[in-house]
């Protein structure tokens, strides 16, 4: 009897696992970033790393580690009061996160707009897997917008 039981469990419905994550907007990151405590840069630029040593998420490892640890570079411009204009070239870790099965991820040799921390003079890239704090391939009003976040605009994502 427990054994037929148990077999009824397992072919009950069970819900549907789902990752509900807030579109991102590099207002909001902006924002986000700006009331933190710790110290955040913005740099536009291409960000290149090993790809192989991103977390595979749902594609295969359906129990991947929380947090991967990837060296990286990013070469650009990080935002001043007048404009991206600062040259940036600095190695960097990103700290891919993953929420069960879904991980962050990014492309290597994308053009990317991050909010970088700086932490003991080295720079990290959290990649959560709902996003915010890296934009690939940027449009040029993104930038804009970011920029009249520094310069004091209202600053707030749709």
């Amino acid at each position: 009897m427990r054994f037929m039981l148990f077999l009824l469990a397992l072919m009950a419905p069970v819900p549907a696992l789902a990752l509900s994550c807030l579109a991102p907007s590099v207002e909001r990151s902006f924002a986000q970033f700006d009331a933190a405590e710790e110290v955040y840069i913005v740099v536009h630029g291409r960000l290149t790393f090993d790809p192989d040593q991103l977390p595979e998420g749902m594609t295969q490892d359906p129990l991947p580690p929380n947090e991967t640890l990837v060296p990286a570079r990013l070469k650009g411009l990080s935002l001043t009061h007048s404009g991206f204009t600062l040259p940036f070239d600095q190695e960097l870790t990103l700290e891919v996160q993953c929420a069960g099965p879904w991980c962050g991820g990014a492309q290597t040799g994308e053009d990317v707009l991050a909010y970088l921390r700086k932490d003991d003079g080295a720079y990290f890239l959290a990649i959560s897997p709902c996003g915010g704090s890296v934009f690939g391939t940027p449009r040029p009003a993104m930038l804009k917008k970011v920029q009249r976040c520094l310069a004091g605009a209202k600053c707030e994502g749709r």
